[in-house]
């Protein structure tokens, strides 16, 4: 093997394990945070294509790519016992890499921040402001809020699955109505009932390690339970989005409209009955396992037809 094919194996190397502490997959699915409060701040497609979207749309990324970054560092030592992929990876980049690739994607986002603020858009600004904090503490020491029981899902649920969709609301919006409060809350609710699944999967390590999420605080079964319920509120997005489309409903023209709400509800409720079955059966924890595998898909299949709806209703 000559040096340029050595070089191509550990460049792809690289990439690989790049993408591996990036939570590459997840990632995919990501983009319907921020694209929901967009689309549905803006009164129109011409408003949408605005440069400010696609600005939004990288302050969501420069802050949930680090976040990522962080959460790797600072599990290291656990991974290494129980998700060897990941701190593999962290061997590969090195830790000063990671550590460096933080610090600018972070200043990224303040950067960013700052330009919002001179637009005027500062609940937007302070949404990215308290989405770095929620980055920061939820995996470093001396805060790290992942390990904190009853605290430990806040600022993923707040942090990302809240914050996002808000901050792209007010990127165009001056105030909130009622009806997008209950549109936040579902959505936010759904995105951590997914969440809950994965953190029932990792029950026994957090424990050894001395982690405490809600798995611990209130019981494999009663969080699997609490997982179920959250999953369902998302159908409270679906009836913001049902709302909006009657209040312009203009019969045949508006049909593509109603068809794409009713096959995101179908896919809001396939997703929470399959949340809902994680917990029937003995063996929680490996349930939770095995149906944690679909989180990607969960968030995938959920999240990218709310935002189509949410699309056609501003064409």
């Amino acid at each position: 093997m000559n040096s340029n094919n050595i070089l191509m194996i550990e460049k792809r190397s690289k990439i690989k394990a790049f993408l591996e502490i990036s939570r590459a997959k997840l990632l995919l699915g990501s983009i319907g945070l921020p694209l929901a409060g967009l689309l549905l701040g803006t009164s129109n497609i011409n408003e949408f294509m605005d440069p400010k979207s696609l600005l939004y749309i990288l302050l969501h990324y420069s802050i949930i790519v680090p976040a990522c970054h962080l959460n790797c560092l600072c599990d290291y030592n656990v991974d290494r016992k129980y998700k060897r992929y990941m701190s593999e990876s962290v061997d590969i980049l090195g830790k000063r890499l990671i550590k460096v690739l933080i610090v600018v994607e972070f200043s990224i986002a303040v950067l960013i921040i700052l330009y919002f603020v001179t637009l005027g858009r500062i609940v937007t600004s302070v949404c990215g402001m308290l989405g770095i904090i929620s980055a920061v503490t939820y995996s470093a020491e001396p805060f790290r809020i992942k390990r904190r029981g009853f605290l430990s899902p806040f600022p993923v649920m707040i942090g990302m699955y809240t914050l996002s969709p808000l901050g792209g609301w007010f990127a165009f919006r001056d105030g909130i109505d009622l009806p997008f409060i209950m549109f936040i809350a579902g959505y936010a609710l759904m995105n951590e009932g997914f969440t809950l699944v994965n953190t029932c999967e990792d029950y026994s390590e957090d424990k050894t390690e001395g982690i405490r999420t809600w798995a611990h605080v209130f019981g494999l079964k009663r969080t699997l339970q609490i997982s179920a319920i959250f999953s369902f509120c998302g159908l409270l997005s679906i009836m913001y989005l049902g709302y909006k489309i009657y209040l312009s409903f203009d019969g045949l023209k508006d049909m593509p409209d109603a068809i794409l709400l009713i096959l995101s509800a179908i896919l809001v409720l396939k997703a929470a009955f399959e949340v809902n079955d994680v917990r029937k059966g003995r063996n929680l924890e490996q349930r939770a396992k095995l149906y944690g595998k679909k989180l990607a898909k969960w968030f995938i299949s959920t999240r990218y037809p709310i935002v189509l709806t949410a699309l056609f209703i501003l064409l």
